[in-house]
């Protein structure tokens, strides 16, 4: 049975000023802005027109979503944002060839689903370039690291060159052995050359697929500790607050009781002070008499 393989794509987010694309990161990154576990300070408090692009194993583009996304005075993306991205860019329309064949395209004036359009925008020129255009040479320069399709590997690997284990080798030991051997040659200087190097390439490939995978893993190690320590010092600065206002409260309570005590004294004096006048006023009038 015949199985077709998807081709793998990288999925990415590159944000754009008025001079071109500012920011650009891969899409794990800006999950972890959606979650709040880091901020962008550059693009605090203003709405930023970017692209979700998905990219194959040739840095082909294949699929772009340009929308917009707002961001608060402290940098983080409103928890109202709201875009299903990777199902809008299955579900795009037939876009330009942009190197690899047409691409799948939304944005502005050009979605499928109108609910999503206020959140879009149209892709244009930014100091005489075109966004697809800058998109395009962003991808080839390949700033993101990401492990694209060796052809120089696939040409090296040809069906006539692959080595055969024998039989008694098939379940560990032994020797490998290629066509040539088993008809009495010995492979060339050169094919043993080339398929060593295409050992290489592929150990290469895999060491950095795992060197990249570490460093996210530990990218994430360190937001999640980032994370913990902000939400340790709000709880701190919360409780000094909470204290501050217990205290104050206090204070205002015992002004508050001091100047009810001196009310009341002084409503004691008026009243007294009321009887013996009464009593002068009425001591007077009988001298009068």
């Amino acid at each position: 049975m015949n199985t077709t393989h998807k081709p793998l794509l990288t999925e990415a987010v590159l944000f754009f000023s008025e001079r071109g694309i500012a920011k650009q990161m891969l899409y794990a990154e800006f999950e972890a802005l959606l979650d709040g576990m880091v901020a962008t300070p550059e693009f605090a408090d203003e709405t930023i027109e970017a692209a979700f692009i998905q990219i194959n194993t040739r840095l082909y583009v294949r699929a772009a979503v340009f929308f917009t996304v707002d961001f608060d005075l402290d940098g983080h993306i409103s928890p109202l944002w709201n875009m299903p991205l990777r199902s809008m860019a299955e579900k795009a329309g037939r876009g330009p060839d942009m190197g690899g064949g047409p691409i799948r395209l939304a944005c502005l004036g050009f979605c499928v689903d109108n609910k999503f359009k206020p959140n879009l925008w149209k892709p244009a020129q930014r100091e005489g370039k075109s966004d697809l255009l800058m998109i395009k040479e962003a991808v080839t320069r390949n700033t993101l690291g990401i492990l694209g399709d060796d052809r120089e590997a696939f040409a090296i690997i040809q069906p006539e060159h692959l080595q055969m284990a024998a039989e008694d080798a098939w379940y560990g030991g032994g020797n490998v052995i290629s066509p040539q051997a088993r008809v009495g040659g010995q492979p060339s200087e050169q094919e043993q050359h080339k398929a060593a190097q295409a050992t290489a390439v592929q150990e290469a490939k895999v060491a950095a697929a795992d060197e990249q995978q570490a460093v996210y893993k530990q990218q994430v190690s360190d937001l999640k500790r980032q994370l913990d320590e902000l939400r340790q010092l709000r709880e701190v600065e919360l409780a000094a607050e909470r204290q501050r206002h217990q205290d104050h409260l206090a204070i205002v309570q015992g002004e508050l009781h001091d100047i009810k005590n001196e009310l009341a004294l002084q409503q004691k004096i008026n009243i007294t002070l009321k009887r013996d006048l009464s009593k002068l006023q009425t001591r007077s009038a009988s001298d009068a008499d």
